[in-house]
């Protein structure tokens, strides 16, 4: 509601309220005088005193009937005057001033203060003042007659009617200042909110300007200023707020007669829209922007919001993109491929190229002079399919179907689409391929590629012969290798339709001669005969065409050829070419494979004759070195003994007299001794595993861990050592040598694990990822010591080598892990061994050989 509205609501309320109270007063007057009407005229003999009351009464209700009627412009001021005569009448019929009817001056100037305003209140009190005045000068000089100054019910009567008639008065100006006072709250508040809802849209309205990604300025529509613009502004323009706010905006336009017609636009029709315009920034470039812009309605504050829209890049894309649709409808007219545009809700071609080829398709529409209106599909389903997949993917690649010429023909064909959008509809970019001869031809290849497939060389180039001469329909086919002397010997020959027996012949004068020395192929389409008259048997045998590919090794030097042979003329555009490369390209390989063959076959007799005899020497070898390390060994056990029997002795006899230093010579000496006994005991036990026949078994490598395990926890009952045994590990070999396997490997474990408050040492099977039932089985001994950096695992299988120095305080001689892996290669397994500093270390072995069959080899782990 506007204030306007408010202030029509509150002026129609206190007239009505107004009207009520004038009801109320008048009615009250009229039956207060004609109540008293009455006794006035029975107990008095004054006639005026009753003329006046009855005068007073029909006034009263002329005014309620003047009230009740709505004619109330002027009855509140004829009612007080009204009042006020019959005041001075009433006192002058009575005779005084002391009459009860002078209250009728007080109910008058109450009306008048309530219904007139100030003016009338003045007034009214002026005359009521000034006739009283006189009134009371008139008693005072006895002009009027002697009053009856006795009491009664007329008095009470009159005073009662005065004091309801201002009561009355009073009421209906209380309940108007209260609906007047509850009006101003309710407008006072009505104010509020409307004032608050103002800064509310003040606050949303500066916020928008300020975090509007689209640049906006507010100018005075007065002097066309800037009053304000946004950071937007400030990155579009290059202007900081403080470098443009107060100036004109005249530095933002590129061209000056836009703006001109811009802001004559702008104050005739007090916004614009949508204007297209040339913006300047402030390092002198030049853009494309839109502008909008809403001038306010108060004349005193004109101000001009203007938006600004840089659509340099959009106009730059529109213009990228009309030159990729001419691109597009080019391509489109004029591919070669038949193409078309389809609505994929109901298959309705929208547009079709005409290609510019000799296809079976192309030929169906240029005849119709339409796109060829042939489905591909088997039936509804088909269709629905290839929709749904195009909805879903929004692409078909190479999709095969069989289509039916008008004609009754069948040509298979492939399908390629993409999904596209055209005016909200979805639709279909598709090309259709004929690919008859293809699939013939693959289908073919595929026949001969499955006869050819797991032949021998012989056998293989008998069936290529003859799959080659049914692929080019040719009387005669040859594959010939050459041979010493420049002769051809004949690897396979196909002639009329039956194998023939190889032979080996001459070449000069004959087409083969030119292939070979040229190196590519030869296609004689006519005349073979006179073309090369020196070969005579090519007119006995009635060959007119010729086709010939030469074959070669990996430094392109001939090897051998193929030779078609026709009894008709070739026509020039056949297939035969792509087809005989195909086949060509088969058979070099095949040839190059047999010369291999052959090459390794003669290779490989050397060698193993080379290595009868190398293994032979070796085994040799080795015996003696093994009988030699185990008499060295055995011979040095002697002068050790002497050397550190005497050592002792010697100690013991000069106990008393030897220095310290000198008693610290001969432990030392001792020590040594000790070492290198320790020495040849080890060599003498890796002597030992090298000979002696294997004498494989079953072996509970289980029991042997457990056993192995309880004597090393015998030997170091102080440690607290804890051993997982897997149960049922089994393994087919030598039971005295495995153990000594387990004892060094257990044995090694137990030592590097000294330095750990608990050492936990597990025995178990290597699960392979994959089941093999080929593999040989792998068992692991892991530990968590102090591992080893696999920077040196390459020295943990040779003899004498350590890869922790004596600093480390572990006792050994680096024999032992040299004894393992002999013991392992024995058995024809493999052992090796990961770890990491200060993590442990894991030791994989396995006791039977890797399997040699290749069907074995493929199971391999």
């Amino acid at each position: 509601m506007t204030p306007d509205d408010q202030d029509n609501l509150a002026d129609e309320s206190s007239l009505t309220s107004q009207v009520g109270m004038l009801k109320a007063i008048s009615l009250t007057m009229a039956l207060a005088a004609t109540a008293l009407l009455a006794p006035v005229y029975l107990t008095t003999h004054n006639q005026w005193e009753t003329a006046a009351t009855a005068l007073f009464a029909v006034y009263s209700w002329f005014f309620y009937g003047l009230t009740r009627r709505g004619h109330i412009r002027h009855v509140a001021l004829w009612m007080v005057l009204a009042v006020l005569c019959l005041g001075v009448l009433s006192v002058i019929a009575f005779g005084s001033v002391r009459t009860s009817s002078s209250f009728l001056f007080v109910g008058a100037i109450a009306g008048a203060g309530i219904l007139l305003g100030r003016r009338a209140l003045i007034w009214c009190v002026i005359f009521t003042a000034t006739a009283l005045g006189a009134l009371t000068m008139a008693e005072r000089a006895g002009w009027m007659h002697v009053p009856d100054m006795e009491v009664g019910l007329k008095t009470w009567l009159t005073q009662v009617a005065t004091v309801s008639v201002v009561a009355l008065i009073i009421y209906h100006t209380r309940r108007q200042l209260e609906r007047n006072a509850h009006r101003l709250r309710q407008a006072l508040e009505q104010r509020q909110r409307s004032e608050a809802e103002r800064d509310r849209s003040l606050e949303r309205f500066a916020r928008i300007f300020k975090n509007s990604p689209t640049p906006m300025l507010a100018q005075s529509g007065h002097d066309g200023l800037i009053l304000d613009v946004n950071p937007a502004f400030e990155r579009c323009y290059g202007y900081r707020k403080d470098e443009i706010v107060g100036q004109s905006d005249e530095m933002l336009w590129g061209v000056p007669s836009e703006r001109k017609a811009y802001l004559a636009s702008l104050f005739k029709e007090r916004r614009a829209e949508m204007h297209t315009v040339q913006g300047r920034r402030r390092n002198g470039d030049f853009f494309d922007a839109v502008i909008s812009s809403e001038m306010g309605t108060d004349e005193d504050d004109r101000m001009v919001i203007t938006t600004v829209s840089d659509v340099t890049e959009q106009r730059r894309a529109l213009e990228r993109l009309r030159r990729s649709e001419e691109r597009f409808a080019k391509a489109f007219r004029l591919s070669p491929l038949n193409m078309r545009i389809t609505r994929l809700s109901d298959g309705q071609v929208l547009e079709f190229n005409q290609p510019n080829d000799h296809g079976e398709l192309a030929l169906q529409a240029r005849a119709s002079g339409q796109t060829p209106n042939l489905t591909i599909w088997r039936d509804a389903a088909d269709r629905e399919s290839y929709v749904r997949e195009m909805l879903e993917k929004g692409h078909v690649r190479g999709w095969e179907r069989t289509l039916q010429l008008p004609d009754g023909r069948q040509r298979i064909v492939r399908l390629w689409s993409e999904k596209i959008d055209i005016d909200g509809e979805a639709c279909a970019l598709s090309c259709v391929i004929d690919v008859t001869r293809q699939v013939h031809k693959e289908h073919l290849l595929r026949e001969i590629a499955e006869g050819m497939a797991g032949q021998d060389s012989d056998a293989f180039f008998h069936v290529m012969v003859r799959h080659l001469a049914q692929a080019v329909e040719a009387d005669g086919v040859r594959v010939s290798e050459l041979g010493d002397g420049g002769l051809m010997q004949d690897l396979a020959v196909w002639m009329d339709g039956e194998i023939r027996v190889p032979s080996t012949h001459e070449i000069r004068g004959t087409p083969c001669e030119q292939v070979m020395q040229s190196g590519q192929t030869l296609v004689v389409h006519d005349s073979l005969p006179a073309c090369y008259p020196q070969a005579t048997d090519l007119e006995q045998a009635g060959f007119q065409s010729y086709m010939g590919h030469c074959l070669h090794d990996a430094d392109r030097r001939p090897i051998g050829m193929i030779s078609v042979f026709w009894r008709r003329t070739l026509a020039p555009d056949s297939d035969v070419p792509q087809l005989l490369s195909i086949f060509a390209s088969r058979t070099n390989a095949e040839l190059l494979r047999m010369q291999r063959d052959r090459e390794i076959r003669t290779f490989n007799d050397q060698l193993e004759w080379r290595v009868r005899e190398r293994t032979a020497e070796l085994h040799k070898l080795n015996q003696e070195l093994d009988a030699f390390a185990y008499s060295v060994s055995h011979d040095l056990k002697s002068p050790l003994r002497a050397i550190d029997g005497f050592t002792q002795i010697l100690g013991e006899s000069l106990k008393d007299r030897i220095r310290p230093d000198e008693e610290q010579m001969l432990a030392r000496v001792l020590a040594a001794t000790r070492r290198m006994s320790t020495l040849i005991a080890d060599m003498l036990a890796l002597a030992r595993v090298s000979q002696g026949p294997l004498q494989r078994e079953w072996v509970d490598l289980s029991g042997l861990c457990s056993e192995v395990a309880r004597q090393l926890s015998a030997q170091h009952p102080q440690r607290q050592i804890r051993f997982q045994i897997e149960p049922q590990l089994r393994a087919s070999c030598d039971h005295r040598l495995v153990r000594i396997v387990l004892e060094n490997l257990l044995g090694n474990a137990v030592k590097y694990t000294r330095d750990r408050a608990v050492a936990e040492i597990t025995v178990g099977l290597v699960r392979p990822a994959v089941d093999t039932a080929h593999a040989p089985a792998w068992f692991f001994v892991r530990d968590n010591g102090i591992g080893f950096d696999m920077a040196y695992a390459d020295k943990l299988f040779k003899p004498f080598q350590r890869l922790h120095m004596p600093s480390f305080g572990f006792e050994g001689t680096g024999i032992g892990l040299a004894t393992v892996h002999r013991i392992i290669e024995r058995h024809g397994g493999d052992i090796s061994g990961s770890g990491q500093p200060d993590h442990g270390a894991e030791f994989r072995f396995s006791l039977e050989p890797k399997p040699s069959t290749p069907d074995a080899e493929r199971h391999q782990p």
